[in-house]
């Protein structure tokens, strides 16, 4: 029809290097969340499989502690409203993450 002026939707060139680059820092803080969530399900069955595999219980725990910090990332965005912090909040709690993680494997609260 004349006059229509429908837009065509983005498609992105996934084999692209330069339009992952473009990618900005919130979505892959939500696809991080969702492959740790994939993979905790992962880990989880096959830590009931194999219940004292010393890889299996830690990659599970530094998948629930991921899960968990990008959960608290969530968190703090809908209570605060400020998008603009997106990069330092996802970097600082990332960091955290490591931190709680390496705390956990030197403390050994799981079993080796």
């Amino acid at each position: 029809m004349k006059g229509d002026n429908k837009q065509e939707p983005f498609k992105r060139d996934v084999f692209s290097l330069n339009e992952w680059r473009s990618t900005q820092i919130g979505m892959w803080a939500w696809v991080l969340q969702r492959f740790t969530a994939l993979g905790i399900i992962v880990f989880i069955v096959l830590h009931l499989v194999y219940p004292y595999q010393v890889l299996i219980q830690t990659v599970l725990v530094f998948a629930v502690c991921f899960h968990a910090v990008l959960g608290l990332r969530v968190i703090v965005l809908d209570v605060s409203r400020r998008v603009v912090l997106q990069k330092v909040l996802f970097t600082t709690l990332l960091l955290l993450g490591a931190i709680a993680f390496i705390i956990i494997l030197k403390t050994r609260i799981f079993y080796f």
